[in-house]
């Protein structure tokens, strides 16, 4: 990986290390409510995105660069289909699992340490694919 990406990654890594309790007021007083935001991704468009993920090719999502498991975990509710989250970070994966769980998603979720540019999926493995806020 070039040594910039890497410092890229590091600096974006550290992010999750940050205590929630402050950015989960905010996003109670922004949003109306805390959905583990790790970027810029509202619950309108979330919900937008849900409803075009629930396409008629029945088959899992993958949510490329998941962060903190937002809006995966409303995908996985609202479509009722199997997401696979994928990140680099793991402290982003961690705080991921824990939002499937305290939805009781994580029968219906899978999270995989991956790299976008080299994902360990075989082609047409899902349906859809969603990325919100993700570094390019």
């Amino acid at each position: 990986m070039i040594s910039d990406l890497e410092d890229i990654f590091e600096r974006q890594a550290r992010r999750y290390d940050r205590p929630l309790g402050t950015w989960t007021e905010l996003e109670k007083k922004a949003f109306g409510q805390a959905v583990g935001s790790n970027g810029y991704t509202i619950l309108a468009e979330a919900e937008q995105l849900a409803e075009l993920s629930d396409a008629k090719v029945v088959g899992p999502i993958l949510d490329l660069g998941t962060g903190r498991g937002w809006p995966g975990w409303l995908i996985a509710e609202r479509t009722e289909r199997n997401v696979v989250a994928t990140d680099v970070p793991l402290a982003g994966l961690q705080h991921a699992r824990e939002a499937f769980e305290a939805r009781d998603l994580a029968l219906q979720t899978q999270v995989i340490a991956s790299d976008g540019m080299a994902l360990p999926f075989a082609s047409e493995t899902f349906s859809s694919v969603i990325h919100t806020d993700v570094f390019c």
